[in-house]
């Protein structure tokens, strides 16, 4: 006979739970029940214990958690409490979830039988009155009493709900182990991001945010700073315990680390001498000094205007007027610092006398770095590691290092320290690309159309969110928090800031021809307004920027009257979220102020203190910063290129900032204005530098000799 087919399921009657898996309880949990009762606000009390592991921080989750641990921790008692008298039961004194917001009678609370037989409560050895007593406590419906009674009742039941968490704790809470799975402690939308490193497990998370320091959670895609953040502060007590306790390079921010090893190296006097170290710890041998007892071979031994003795106090006698200009200097010394260091170390010879074949020699050096000579990881220029090349150069960076070294012998040639400049002759036979402007290198006017409409569209895609925005502001108990007033209260970036932002930096950098470096250092104080002679009424008023450019020229560049308001827009924004200082930068970050480490000036053992974030600088937007935002648009944008006839994706992924300077020449050229107008406004050096954009416009040279073609055949 066959066997009857099993229904699916429980079977008729069944009152067994189905579990999918038992919930994990962690000292972490307990406390953010503890912080709750004792009266913190829910949401503070979970991003302080359990925003490591959560997926949301939304108060509607918290609350939703909050309630399912409780149930959790009332079965629990519910277990234990048989084994206890009446007066000891856990689930009496735990009552109702602290923090709820449903009062007595709010919800239809279980007759005195459902809650007999839910708490395991037999009426055949309890009276009515303790039944009833049991039933009031619990649901928290004890007689009312009023003033100093009432404080006291609710103070009582605080202490009982933390006593009951305390025994609880003791009893449940599991110690998390290298073993465990992920799982068990992190909610299911972040697994996918910690297995896709190979963090399945707490001892695998705890070796790779070890091995990769600090910005361990970069390759962890979507995890983000302040969730990494919290994840650290968990997991580095635990590490502590399991006996393999983080390394101080992951539990600190790497600039407070370089500032702190700064200012250890401060303090450590380092005798100089003869390796491979920075020019100011470097002892050179007399042989190789180039000095009274031992002259190069193409020094001139006679006195020099530099009043140098020997070949280092002449490089550093060389570099030393370039101090007024940080940047310039910084490039020359580093450039200088190699060749001697090459000099001194690979050709053993002193650098007066150096020859042409040794110059030919660091030609190839250059193309071909020693390992030996590199340094991978970023570390001071005191440390015993350090080595001058952060790694292989470019053909451009190689001709650069050509030219400064060229530069510096003809200073000395011409301060009469040396007789020849071996470098000359090398440098103009390398096979190495010339500096050239890449103005192929802007926007075509259709690029440029894309771009705006790009922006355009996140801007739409952005504002077209509102209750997202107000829903996370109802969150945080801040009214109307989409307003910009009431945005840095919520914690939250006004709607559209971002793309704000992106509208301005574009705008500027295309219409004034600004670099970057002189975008990131400008204010609001560099904005006036001037009176442009000859004209009358609103055209005798123009706004304009005074910018710092290369060599510390300064210069004035007219700013299209438009701009203002997309400024005031931003900054509004921008004070949103964190005050500003006046004068602000002009472009802002969207986040409030940050400190920053520095070494401490202070006395005694080396130490580093924090600056306040409400510094000015703190609060700009810095060139690697403004870089990225603007990579990450043209990349969005180059995912729609191909959708456009035209346009090539490539070309937009390949975009930089310095596209919008060249584009800024490209449509002033195209649009006629004179080459001197064009060359101020750039702070261009030398006219032939701002000439390459008027003869870069090749779609109007192709029009005009069209043109004049169909002129002669029409004449023919």
């Amino acid at each position: 006979m066959a066997a009857p087919v099993r229904r699916r399921g429980r079977p008729p009657g069944g009152k067994t739970a189905v579990l999918r898996d038992p919930r994990v309880m962690g000292r972490h949990h307990f406390a953010f029940l503890r912080a709750v009762v004792q009266g913190l606000d829910m949401k503070t009390a979970w991003l302080r214990y359990m925003a490591f592991g959560a997926a949301s921080d939304d108060l509607r989750h918290i609350a939703h958690e909050h309630a399912a641990l409780w149930r959790t921790l009332q079965a629990a008692a519910v277990q234990i409490d048989h084994s206890l008298p009446p007066e000891q039961r856990l689930g009496r004194l735990l009552g109702r979830p602290a923090g709820s917001a449903a009062a007595p009678g709010a919800v239809a609370l279980p007759s005195l039988e459902e809650f007999a037989r839910s708490q395991g409560l037999d009426p055949e050895h309890h009276s009515q009155a303790e039944l009833q007593a049991e039933y009031q406590a619990f649901h928290g419906l004890d007689q009312a009493v009023d003033g100093d009674g009432m404080q006291r009742q609710a103070a009582d039941t605080q202490q009982s709900r933390i006593r009951a968490l305390t025994r609880l704790e003791s009893l449940l809470a599991r110690a998390p182990q290298p073993g465990d799975s992920t799982a068990l402690w992190f909610a299911n939308p972040t697994l996918p991001r910690l297995h896709a490193v190979g963090a399945a497990s707490l001892g695998a998370l705890r070796d790779h945010i070890d091995l990769h320091g600090h910005g361990w959670y970069k390759p962890v895609r979507g995890l983000g700073a302040r969730r990494a953040q919290a994840v650290v502060a968990w997991l580095a007590p635990l590490a502590m315990a399991w006996g393999r306790p983080l390394r101080d390079g992951a539990l600190q921010p790497p600039q407070r680390q370089q500032q702190l090893q700064a200012a250890v190296l401060q303090r450590v006097v380092l005798e100089p001498r003869f390796a491979i170290v920075p020019l100011q710890q470097l002892a050179v041998p007399a042989t190789l000094a180039g000095g009274q007892a031992a002259p190069g071979v193409f020094a001139t031994r006679m006195a020099n205007s530099l009043g140098a003795a020997d070949d280092l106090a002449a490089i550093r006698a060389w570099l030393a007027p370039y101090a007024e200009s940080a940047a310039t200097h910084r490039a020359y010394a580093k450039e200088v610092e190699r060749f001697y260091l090459w000099c001194l170390h690979v050709r053993r010879k002193p650098l007066s006398s150096v020859d042409s074949a040794d110059c030919l020699a660091y030609r190839r050096f250059l193309a071909d770095l020693p390992a030996a000579w590199v340094q991978r990881a970023g570390l001071q220029r005191g440390d015993p590691s350090w080595r001058p090349f952060r790694g292989p150069l470019k053909p451009s960076s190689q001709r650069y290092a050509l030219v400064v070294v060229q530069t510096l012998f003809d200073g000395l040639r011409e301060a009469n320290y040396l007789v020849a400049n071996p470098m000359v002759s090398v440098r103009k036979k390398a096979l190495l690309p010339e500096p050239a402007m890449g103005t192929s290198r802007s926007f075509t006017d259709a690029e440029w159309a894309c771009l705006l409409d790009c922006l355009d569209q996140q801007e739409a895609t952005r504002l077209a969110r509102p209750a997202r925005q107000a829903s996370d502001a109802d969150a945080t108990g801040v009214a109307g928090a989409g307003t910009a007033e009431n945005a840095a209260a919520a914690g939250l970036v006004p709607l559209g800031a971002e793309q704000r932002r992106l509208r301005l930096v574009l705008e500027l950098l295309c219409s004034t021809g600004l670099r970057l470096s002189e975008l990131v250092t400008a204010d609001t104080s560099a904005i006036e307004t001037v009176r442009i002679a000859g004209e009358s009424g609103a055209d005798a008023l123009a706004p304009v920027i005074t910018v710092i450019g290369k060599g510390r020229k300064q210069r004035q560049v007219p700013l299209d009257p438009a701009l203002l308001p997309l400024i005031d827009a931003h900054h509004a924004d921008a004070a949103a979220v964190g005050a500003l200082p006046s004068p602000a930068p002009l472009v802002c970050t969207l986040r409030p102020g940050v400190g920053r480490w520095v070494a401490s000036s202070e006395t005694g053992a080396a130490a580093v203190q924090l600056q306040p974030g409400a510094l000015a600088a703190h609060r700009a937007l810095g060139a690697s910063g403004l870089y990225r935002v603007l990579k990450r648009f043209f990349e969005a944008a180059a995912a729609d290129a191909h959708a456009v006839d035209g346009l090539s994706a490539e070309r937009l992924r390949a975009a930089s900032t310095h596209w919008l300077r060249h584009t800024f020449g490209r449509q002033a050229a195209a649009a006629g204005v004179p080459v001197e107008v064009l060359q101020q406004a750039f702070g261009h050096a030398s006219l032939n530098t701002t000439t390459q954009y008027l003869s870069t416009e090749r779609n109007r040279m192709v029009r005009e000799m069209r043109l004049a073609r169909e002129r002669r055949k029409a004449g023919a």
